[in-house]
């Protein structure tokens, strides 16, 4: 039984180690670029080694994807059902955090845009991942506003699909910009585009 608890504990390590390597990796060459050889040799492993931990390339990329979602959450302090419930105020203080926390980890956010530039149809491994993040960013952002304006809190005539899309839109626009020109005030920015939007669909108006 130790023997067995030593060996599972032994590869979750292995498994950790080899997400952390890679994630770096496909952030600054993309999928199409990346290599296992090097990312198992910066493991210290072989690559026989690394395909016995995750199988194909394709399923490290997926388990990189997974990695980085989880570290959102954690990062931010937010559970999933936390999404269930969010209203509109709730939610704008959840993306805040998140763009502050994602100026402290660049990684995390070239790998989202690498892998987001590259998968650009149903061909590549991270398609659905690109796909499903876009369907839940704006379904919860749609959820939180209904909310709000059933709640009386967010006026009657908030334009939800327009909201939805400039929330996203500065968001990963500001993440784009900062990534090429890290003086770009992309917290700031954010914040301060964010409280014009407070105050232009608040119902107190």
């Amino acid at each position: 039984m130790a023997t067995t608890e030593s060996a599972q504990r032994s590869g979750e390590q292995a498994r950790t180690k080899i997400i952390g390597i890679a994630l770096q990796h496909f952030g600054q060459h993309g999928y199409r670029g990346g290599s296992l050889a090097r990312i198992a040799a910066e493991a210290g492993i072989s690559q026989s080694g690394l395909l016995h931990h995750f199988g194909t390339k394709a399923a490290l990329l997926q388990a990189v994807l997974g990695a980085r979602d989880i570290q959102d959450l954690v990062t931010t302090g937010t559970g999933l059902e936390d999404f269930v419930a969010m209203d509109f105020e709730e939610l704008l203080e959840f993306l805040v955090r998140v763009v502050r926390n994602n100026a402290g980890s660049p990684d995390l956010v070239r790998l989202a845009h690498l892998v987001a530039a590259e998968a650009s149809g149903p061909d590549h491994p991270a398609y659905e991942w690109v796909v499903g993040r876009l369907r839940f960013l704006q379904s919860l952002i749609g959820d939180a506003l209904r909310r709000s304006i059933d709640a009386g809190t967010v006026r009657a005539d908030a334009d939800i699909r327009g909201v939805t899309e400039w929330l996203i839109a500065m968001s990963e626009g500001l993440e784009n910009q900062w990534l090429l020109d890290p003086e770009v005030d992309m917290v700031g920015s954010f914040e301060r585009f964010v409280a014009e939007l407070r105050r232009s669909v608040s119902a107190a108006n």
